[in-house]
């Protein structure tokens, strides 16, 4: 069992907590019903339905745009790697977690173990930008699925998991 850490900006976790895919079955109109469906058949997690599903998504980390632009060079390219839109997100340490906490979220904000059993894909958030040309957008999106760190002098590591993944203690 792999051990990493997140940080629960939403204030909707606690230790046991099990998080797995969530399938909608309310989108509206149809023909959206139908499209979500045929994109991701088992569900999606809290992120695919923050950047994918709800209206007016605008995400403090990345936008929407970008994150649609890296599914489908992912789907296109890397169909072996989990769909960001199925995963939830964490870190390796409990350092890294704090980095992020202070870039992103509350001072607050706690940060919990996370287990999982299923593979994980590591990440550079730094290439999730789109305020870029396209084709700089385009070629971020490869770096990232590669795994690879890509141009920017910074990078920040992040880990995808794939659901289901179970909530541990309260770390920090």
């Amino acid at each position: 069992m792999n051990k990493f850490y997140t940080v629960d900006r939403k204030g909707s976790l606690s230790t046991g907590t099990v998080i797995e895919l969530t399938k909608y079955d309310d989108v509206n109109p149809k023909v959206l019903q139908e499209h979500v469906d045929s994109l991701f058949s088992n569900g999606v997690s809290s992120h695919g339905e923050n950047y994918l599903l709800k209206n007016g998504s605008h995400g403090q980390i990345s936008s929407s745009a970008i994150e649609l632009l890296f599914e489908y060079v992912r789907r296109a390219n890397f169909p072996e790697i989990p769909s960001r839109f199925e995963c939830s997100f964490a870190c390796e340490t409990i350092d890294e977690a704090v980095k992020f906490r202070a870039a992103f979220g509350n001072p607050t904000d706690p940060i919990y173990e996370v287990f999982s059993e299923n593979s994980f894909f590591k990440g550079n958030m730094a290439l999730l930008d789109n305020d870029q040309t396209s084709l700089v957008c385009s070629y971020f999106a490869d770096e990232y699925w590669k795994g690879n760190q890509g141009p920017r002098p910074s990078c920040f590591w992040e880990v995808l998991l794939q659901l289901p993944v179970t909530i541990g203690d309260q770390v920090s």
